[in-house]
Formats: structure tokens, sequence, C-alpha cells
């Protein structure tokens, strides 16, 4: 009988060790990610101890000791972390894999006064002329610019206005036809044609057209520049058939150059790999001449792989990256370091749909998106700190045209129904 309950045990033991060691083995396997960094007042930058830091939808936390400084583990990324501290606004931002060392800055929490509804909204033409009309328009310094022009192009000028609607500047007759309105990463005004750029020189009462430039030779220097501060020159690249975007950074002393992110149109990538065909009609950037072969081309030209929208704006003291596939937003510290990441809740909002687009107000330094339906927009504002959105206007005309915000006035173009060159400039005070 003994001997039996020793063979027993053993064959026991000999059947719980392997179950014993693969869940041993798993729990080794498992991956844990660690967060560390420290928490800074904005403006000031000095570090804010006992900030709580918690995991929504867990119990994990932590709290920032006297330093400032943090760490903690989590299992599951993305996650969605929650910043917190007595007297700042309260942070929300997206853990992933970007990277695990974060540099926060909270804000001091500003007074909140009762929200006052405004049932009308007050639009009014900033520039109507029974004779001309709005070929483009950019806000820059207080200053409205408008290239106006009559009889489908024949006469063209350029016109500057504050923002109170006085004429400060004007133009001689243009000897060429103008196309659009560009403003430089450095903030320097052009006017171009299809072939030549000029950079705009107020002097007085008078606008000047200086430095022309053949426009192949323009797009190659400031093209790809889409910011800059005293120091840094920020640009970005287009790869990946318009799929992906990388941005970078250039010392203007050193000329070193610091990449900064990598932004991919994941879905539509791989949509291109499992189709030979539409990636051989992408890497096409001829179009065929036969009328078929030409609508096929420009359909996934145009249509099914549009060129990623994405953007980089200088705001409050970050670098800004805007990454619309995803819909979220990333942020860099001056110094060039990752700050956090913002999840952009676009979901539930109910006038519409997203265009994906950015628009900054320079003034104010807010951030605004826009929705639309039928041909109405709606214009959002985008918490910093959390991502979300709040509604601040619905444009008062339908299908307007390069929609900017300035100084809390929604500025847009308008195409008055009545012939082909009667397109205004509008704007609505939010």
């Amino acid at each position: 009988m003994e001997i039996l309950l020793k063979k027993l045990h053993f064959w026991c033991w000999i059947f719980l060790l392997p179950a014993s060691y693969t869940g041993n083995h798993a729990f080794a396997q498992k991956q844990y990610n660690f967060f560390y960094g420290k928490v800074y007042q904005a403006g000031t930058k000095s570090v804010i101890p006992n900030v709580n830091l918690a995991i929504e939808g867990s119990r994990i936390g932590t709290v920032t000791d006297k330093t400032g400084s943090f760490s903690f583990f989590i299992d599951t990324i993305p996650a969605t972390l929650v910043v917190s501290c007595v007297g700042f606004e309260t942070k929300t931002i997206l853990l992933d894999a970007t990277s695990f060392s974060l540099t926060l800055y909270l804000s001091k929490k500003a007074t909140e006064l009762q929200e006052v509804e405004i049932k009308a909204n007050v639009h009014e033409a900033f520039f109507k002329d029974v004779r001309y009309a709005v070929l483009d328009y950019e806000l820059d310094s207080n200053m409205v610019y408008l290239l106006i022009f009559k009889r489908y192009l024949s006469k063209s000028e350029l016109i500057c206005k504050s923002i109170y609607g006085d004429t400060i500047a004007t133009s001689a007759p243009f000897y060429f036809k103008p196309e659009r309105l560009y403003k430089d990463c450095l903030g320097n005004l052009h006017v171009l044609s299809h072939d030549s750029g000029f950079q705009v020189f107020r002097q007085g009462s008078q606008l000047h057209l200086i430095h022309p430039v053949n426009l192949k030779k323009f797009d190659d220097i400031l093209k790809n520049c889409v910011a800059a501060t005293p120091d840094i020159l920020f640009f970005q690249k287009v790869t990946d058939h318009s799929m992906g975007v990388e941005y970078f950074g250039v010392n203007r002393k050193t000329l070193l150059v610091n990449p900064i992110a990598q932004l991919r149109d994941e879905k539509k990538l791989k949509m291109l790999r499992r189709n030979a065909k539409d990636a051989q009609l992408l890497a096409n950037t001829t179009h065929p001449d036969s009328r078929d072969d030409f609508v096929t081309w420009n359909y996934v030209h145009k249509i099914l792989y549009r060129p990623m929208k994405t953007s980089l704006y200088l705001i409050d003291g970050f670098t800004c990256i805007f990454n619309t596939p995803e819909q979220q937003m990333e942020f860099y510290d001056s110094t060039g370091k990752y700050s956090y990441k913002l999840a952009l809740k676009t979901a539930k909002i109910r006038d519409g749909q997203w265009t994906s687009e950015i628009l900054t107000d320079e003034r104010s330094q807010k951030v605004f998106t826009t929705f639309v339906s039928n041909g109405q927009y709606s214009l959002y504002e985008i918490d910093l700190n959390t991502g979300m959105m709040k509604k601040r206007q619905t444009l008062f005309h339908y299908y307007p045209e390069k929609i900017k915000v300035y100084n809390y006035f929604v500025y847009y173009l308008y195409d008055v129904p009545g012939n082909a060159d009667n397109k205004m400039l509008y704007r609505q005070k939010f």
C-alpha cells in the first residue's frame, strides 16, 4: 500500500509539472509598459508635487513626488491617463507606444463664468463690392490681405485692410493673372501665378511685389516649411504615395536636423498593399489620355487614396502635430521633448461629418475644427487638455470656402449667387 501511494504521488507530480511550468512561463511573458516623467506648471516651468495620475477604468495610479517626478507600470496599451491637481486644469491623455517618457505641463485653472447663450449669429460682409470679387485672402497681425479681381481676372490687385475694415494699403493692377495668396512659414506673404511667386512688401499705403522667383524654385525652398521659431525651422516630407508624412526640425544656426514624428495612414496603406493595380495607378503621376482610363486614374488619386491630412502648428509654446487619420494630436515642448498625446473626440458629434480641417487662432492661441452636414458648417473648439470638442458657431452661409479664425471671428469666402465673379469675404463673431 505504501509503495502504491509513492507511485501515485510520483505520477501526480509528473502530470502537474508541465501545467505549473506553463503557468509560470506565461506570467513571465506578460508584457508590462513602464511610463515615467515629470509634471511642470505651464509658463513658469516649475515642478508640481502631489499631482494625481490615474489610469481610467482601473485602480492603477500614482502621485508625483516633491520633484514632480512619477512612474508606473501598466500591462495594456493604449490606455487613458487622467492627470489632475487642485488649482490646475485636468488633462486626459492617450498612452501608447509613441514614447514611454512623458513631460507634462498643467495650466492654472481659469475662473469659470456662467455661459450666456447667443441666439443670433452676427455675420457681416467684410468685403463686398459690386465691381470686384475676391479670389483669395490671408490674415496677418490684425491685417486682412485680399486678392481681388474683376472681369474674369482681366484686372487684379491686392488690398490690405485692418480687422476693423479700414483700407490700409493697395497695389497697382497686376500685369499677370494671379492664382492665390500664400503665407510662408516665416510669416511673409506671396502672390502666386501659374509659374511665378512674388513676395508682398508694404510701404506706407502702397503694396509692392518684390523678389519674383520661378514657382518650382519657390516650392523647393518654401513649400515644405510649415512653421518657424527664432531657433528652428519645421519641415514636412510627404512619403508612401502621400499616405505618410515625416516632420523634422532644422536648427537655424547649426543646420542640424532633428526628426520629430512619422505619421502614416495605415488603413489606406494596407488597402494599397492588397491591390497591386491601385499601386500601379498611384505611382503613375501623369494622367492617361483615354477617357475611361482617366476616370479610373482620377478615382484612385482623388477619391480612393486621398493625400493624408495632417498639420503642424506652434501653439502656446508647444509644437502640435495633428494626425487626422488616427484622430490624435501629439504635443512636443519647446525643447523638442515629447509631452503627451490627445485622442480627438469626434465620434459623438451630431453636426455631420468631420472635415479633418484644423483651424488655429494665432491671436487667442485656441484651436478649432469643423463639421459639415448638407452644406452647413459648424465650428467646434478643441480642448487641448482633453481632446473634447465644444460647439462655438454655425456659419450663416452654406458651402463656405477657406475658413479661418482670428480674434474670435470666423472668416470665410462665399460665392454669392448671381454670376461667376461674385465671391465675397464674410465673417461672423462668436
